[in-house]
């Protein structure tokens, strides 16, 4: 679909065409705002991603129909939850969110594609291959974004300017805002994708001391493998980052068959995300004629899988926000903070190597109550506070001589 002339005015122009900016130019549209959707790399396209989402987000993927658009196309994989953390076992399903129970991993050219085809048939219009290079005003009180410049000198002025472009977003740099109250880990990771490993309905999380697996079946015939390793060992040539990730893959036994790689296809190289690429921050979420939207305005590691989820929640209350009674937008900030409380620290407290001295004894109590194991579970969706909600003072007093400084 072509855009408009240049200098065409929008209700809003939407800078990335992804898990956040798809549904939110789909909402918008739905609601009667013209819409342009602008990408610099054309979609589908791969991306570092866990791919994980759990039942709330399932659920949000099938309310606005995107659950079912994947479906006609692929076959899905639901999945339990199975967890090994030092030796401590627990597995099962979560409490259902909107009748789902079980969690999917879906890669992310496949749920892309999805989420824009909704926002196409909602009558967005789209322009790939494009980049912004600047904005039209400064964002600021008496100074409102208008629009945005692309590379060629073309202004295409709209009311809003909402940025859906990633942790490293153009439209937040343009706007000079600064990353505030940053977390880091200590693990990097490594991911690859195999076909023709074994059939299985259970997602895979087994953390050891050397760091952690995990091993999820995703759209088809597919699966992802995911190591999380000391930041030296993702580093080297392609061929030593390949052995580096066999030779770690083999510390996982009981878990995982190195020998099931040799019997698969592996469908791409091992790719590597440095810890310097998973440090966490907050931005400042909108102001005068524009927004931020996803990793864009809020990063958090992608050890507990959150980001899929917070693109489209956050996606969906920006564009209620806009095209109801809160278009100045005051009731985003204080809606994001809430709904990052405790689970910004959790991710990455689940991204630092366990300490067995605390770790083991807190998922030994974990494992042995079905009750707190649920809980567990279902923090991941978003039902339960991971912190004052799974590790209760109750809990840790049970625990835990005294409580855990980290998980």
């Amino acid at each position: 679909m072509n855009a408009r002339q240049s200098n065409s005015a929008y209700d809003a122009v939407i800078v990335g065409a992804r898990c956040a900016g798809s549904p939110l130019a789909a909402r918008l549209a739905g609601r009667g705002w013209s819409v342009l959707l602008i990408d610099r790399e054309p979609p589908p396209a791969n991306t570092v991603s866990t791919h994980m989402v759990y039942p709330n987000t399932v659920a949000r993927l099938a309310e606005i129909g995107a659950l079912e658009r994947i479906e006609a196309g692929h076959r899905l994989n639901p999945m339990t939850f199975s967890v090994s953390v030092l030796g401590e076992d627990f597995e099962g399903p979560f409490t259902p969110v909107g009748g789902f129970d079980k969690m999917l991993s879906i890669t992310r050219p496949v749920l892309d594609e999805a989420l824009l085809g909704l926002a196409i048939d909602a009558g967005v219009e789209t322009r790939f291959g494009e980049r912004v290079s600047g904005l039209i005003g400064g964002g600021r009180d008496g100074d409102p974004v208008r629009g945005v410049v692309l590379d060629g000198g073309e202004r295409i002025e709209a009311r809003w300017v909402l940025g859906a472009d990633g942790r490293n977003s153009t439209v937040a740099r343009l706007l000079g805002l600064e990353k505030q109250r940053p977390l880091a880990g200590e693990m990097a990771f490594m991911f690859g994708y195999w076909r023709g490993l074994p059939e299985t309905d259970r997602f895979r999380l087994d953390v050891r001391e050397v760091g952690a697996l995990t091993w999820a079946a995703c759209e088809d015939d597919t699966s992802i493998l995911i190591l999380g390793v000391e930041p030296e060992l993702a580093r080297g040539t392609a061929e030593q980052r390949q052995r580096g990730f066999v030779e770690r893959l083999a510390e996982f036994d009981g878990s995982f068959d190195p020998a099931w790689l040799e019997r698969a296809e592996q469908v791409a190289p091992v790719q590597i995300v440095p810890e310097t690429m998973l440090r966490g921050f907050f931005r400042d979420p909108a102001g005068p004629g524009w927004a931020l939207v996803g990793d864009a305005g809020h990063f958090k590691n992608p050890a507990t899988a959150q980001g899929i989820s917070d693109a489209i929640e956050q996606a969906l209350f920006l564009a209620d926000a806009l095209s109801g009674p809160d278009e100045g937008l005051a009731s985003y900030r204080p809606w994001r903070e809430e709904r990052a409380r405790e689970h910004y620290e959790w991710s990455f407290d689940f991204a630092s190597f366990p300490v067995p001295e605390v770790t083991g004894p807190v998922f030994a109590g974990i494992a042995g109550d079905a009750e707190a194991a649920q809980d567990f579970r279902d923090s991941f969706s978003r039902l339960v506070r991971p912190r004052s909600g799974v590790l209760t003072p109750e809990r840790r007093r049970r625990w835990l001589a005294a409580p855990p400084a980290r998980v």
